[in-house]
């Protein structure tokens, strides 16, 4: 069995590999846009240069064939580009009898340079149209006299591309999924949302779930696909004709070669809802997960995520700043975790009978509390109400610093202490309450208080 060096001389990548892998790209499809008008894969010369030349007089940078000499000339440079390929094999030379020289590709070089230009152009196939040709030749009574060479053989190899289509679809998703980074911030995240959607949601996905759905033939194809395993008279004649074209002379394993390739083609078919259902999933994955970070990375108004977000974005300046006293014993005041005794209805734990509960004894005298230790007890209570930063208390004590002025800066508030600090985060969270008697302007300026830098904004009375 060959490989593919025993075709492709050594030197045959150099010229993609080399520092100027851009250009000799550049040239190589230029190379077979000039082929297209011709009846072959050769053209003159003197037109390939002058198409290299137009090409390089774009650009005056400096290039070089041996690391020793640099030259700056169009048609110096298409002559060296000229002479690199040929050296490594992409094209020769041919002399006609009128003695003009011609460029030729190998023929081994045409399918590589059209699969560079199918990764450009990053075309797309239309599944439905694949799947279609291949429920044609099933259903054409009339190709029946030469069932391998008129079906068998279409069939597979448009099964094996429609496959792989499928394939690079599910590929090309998770691409994108692996594109987005923590690092991202909203705009990113939505301009990547956009071109995912532009070029995978509503163009190839959309498509293969509507318009060109692949299972609207698969049943029929199926169908056919086991008359034929079933049918002698047409085995024969595929077994015929796969020996005469595959060169097989044992009749026996052409025959089994056959059945195999029928039963790969009638497996894939089955195979395609794994394929579909992992790119639904991907598809899901990837659309839930744009649109959850740049709600969350959008989230700045006065709901619980807006609030939440700027709690959090305000604890990471300060980790960046470098500030890391007494934020641990912060973070944990403010955040709760309960557990969840909730028992689903898919987990495999019996769900325990509810039990009596019997009656409480009575509490002794000794542990109650006497009406002194409650009345002191309760105006603990009072003042741990008074000192919590609740809304009513941050718009109690905004209107005692604002008294009788209609707006203050917000570093006119006194600091103290990181107590006072938090007061003025509170001061901002709160002030988009309807029941506040203040309210704020925001503005992109940033003042120094006590140490820390923050947002400056003023604090402005409602009733002004």
């Amino acid at each position: 069995m060959k490989q593919l060096f025993d075709i492709l001389p050594p030197q045959f990548f150099r010229p993609l590999t080399s520092k100027y892998r851009r250009e000799y790209a550049d040239c190589i499809m230029l190379l077979l846009n000039s082929f297209k008008p011709e009846i072959s894969y050769g053209v003159n010369r003197e037109i390939v240069v002058r198409v290299l030349s137009d090409y390089f007089e774009a650009d005056d940078s400096e290039m070089t064939f041996d690391d020793e000499t640099y030259i700056r000339d169009a048609r110096e440079k298409a002559n060296g580009v000229i002479a690199m390929l040929k050296s490594c094999g992409w094209i020769e030379y041919e002399q006609e009898t009128n003695h003009q020289l011609n460029v030729v590709l190998y023929e081994y070089a045409i399918p590589i340079i059209e699969s560079m230009n199918r990764v450009i152009r990053e075309e797309e196939a239309e599944y439905q149209g694949i799947i279609s040709q291949i429920h044609a030749s099933l259903q054409n009574q009339d190709l029946y006299s030469k069932p391998y060479e008129l079906i068998i053989k279409g069939v597979q190899e448009n099964t094996e591309r429609l496959l792989s289509e499928l394939k690079k679809l599910n590929a090309s998703i998770k691409r994108h999924m692996e594109k987005q980074t923590n690092e991202m911030e909203a705009d990113e995240i939505l301009d990547h949302f956009f071109e995912y959607h532009k070029n995978i949601g509503s163009k190839a996905y959309l498509r293969m779930k509507t318009s060109e759905n692949i299972s609207y033939f698969r049943s029929a194809i199926i169908e056919r696909l086991e008359y034929m395993l079933e049918t002698p008279d047409i085995m024969d004649r595929a077994v015929a004709g796969y020996m005469e074209v595959e060169e097989e002379t044992d009749e026996e394993a052409a025959y089994d070669s056959l059945v195999q390739m029928l039963l790969d083609v009638k497996s894939s078919f089955y195979r395609l809802d794994d394929i579909i259902d992992e790119i639904d999933r991907k598809h899901t994955r990837y659309m839930r997960n744009a649109v959850m970070r740049a709600k969350f990375l959008l989230a700045t108004g006065n709901n619980l995520e807006g609030k939440l977000s700027q709690i959090l974005n305000r604890y990471v300046e300060q980790l960046n700043d470098g500030i890391e006293d007494g934020l641990e014993n912060e973070i944990q005041n403010l955040v709760a975790l309960y557990p969840q005794n909730y028992i689903s209805p898919e987990s495999l734990q019996s769900i325990p009978v509810t039990k009596t509960l019997g009656r409480v004894d009575e509490l002794s005298e000794e542990n109650r509390m006497s009406a002194e230790e409650r009345q002191i007890y309760k105006e603990a209570l009072r003042m741990k109400n008074r000192h919590r930063f609740s809304r009513k208390n941050i718009n109690a004590y905004v209107m005692e610093l604002l008294k009788d002025r209609g707006q203050m800066a917000v570093n006119e508030i006194p600091v103290e202490s990181r107590r006072d600090l938090l007061r003025i985060i509170y001061i901002s969270i709160y002030a988009g309450n309807r029941s506040n008697n203040y309210m704020i302007r925001r503005t992109r300026e940033r003042t120094q208080i006590a140490g820390f830098l923050l947002p400056y904004f003023d604090i402005i009375r409602k009733d002004t």
